[in-house]
């Protein structure tokens, strides 16, 4: 299975990246930038022009509409299966996307990092989930944030559970500068930025093959 991967587009038109074909196109968060449900719909109208057959999408801090407009957001979004604490499988791959996040600003999926709210949602991750879409990293894990002195923002929660499961692929986004990949045991970490900290476009997108009979997963385009 080929998977294609965007993440933290800003607002920014999909055709601005060229978007390789494959059976799975994930978007892991940050499509938008303000509450307005017209994000989804421009959203919607771009993933319509893409020829994956499968199209996924999880919320990110920055879209209010799918927290605050849920249904309407939902209904809005018909070219892609919007993920929240949901799972599909797909050709015997079974993929699950959770939008929340440890408490950052006054934003979007926000709960208090360390809390059993956000606990219960990692908890809620099934485990025998093969690719699981956040779009907070998991602490430690392409997680590095340049503003201010350089934290490393991911989740500690989020990251006991990933190795507690050990999918085949975590696919995230949100911090920016931090985009890359690093092995957690046996499963591939992809931060998947498509713009860099300046908001600016990166030139490509990631491209993965996933193989369910070994249970791996390689890199193709980075």
């Amino acid at each position: 299975m080929r998977i294609v991967i965007m993440s933290d587009t800003h607002q920014h038109p999909l055709s601005e990246w060229v978007v390789p074909d494959g059976d799975v196109l994930i978007h892991s968060g940050d499509f938008s930038k303000g509450k307005k449900l017209k994000w989804v719909k421009a959203l919607n109208s771009q993933l319509e022009k893409l020829p994956h057959k499968h199209k996924l999408v999880v919320g990110g801090n920055h879209d209010w509409a799918l927290q605050l407009q849920r249904e309407a957001s939902i209904a809005a979004l018909t070219a892609a299966t919007y993920l929240e604490d949901q799972a599909v499988v797909i050709d015997g791959v079974k993929f699950y996307g959770t939008p929340w996040q440890p408490e950052y600003r006054n934003w979007a999926f926000n709960l208090p990092r360390g809390s059993l709210d956000l606990r219960d949602k990692w908890k809620a991750i099934p485990d025998d989930v093969d690719v699981l879409i956040t779009h907070t990293p998991p602490n430690t894990v392409c997680d590095l944030a340049w503003e201010g002195s350089g934290e490393q923002v991911g989740c500690g929660q989020l990251r006991w559970r990933l190795e507690e499961i050990s999918p085949i692929l975590h696919v995230f986004g949100h911090v920016h500068e931090a985009r890359g990949h690093e092995m957690v045991n046996n499963t591939l970490c992809v931060n998947a930025s498509s713009t860099d900290r300046r908001y600016q476009v990166v030139p490509t997108v990631v491209v993965i093959d996933l193989d369910l009979a070994t249970r791996t997963a390689k890199i193709v385009q980075m």
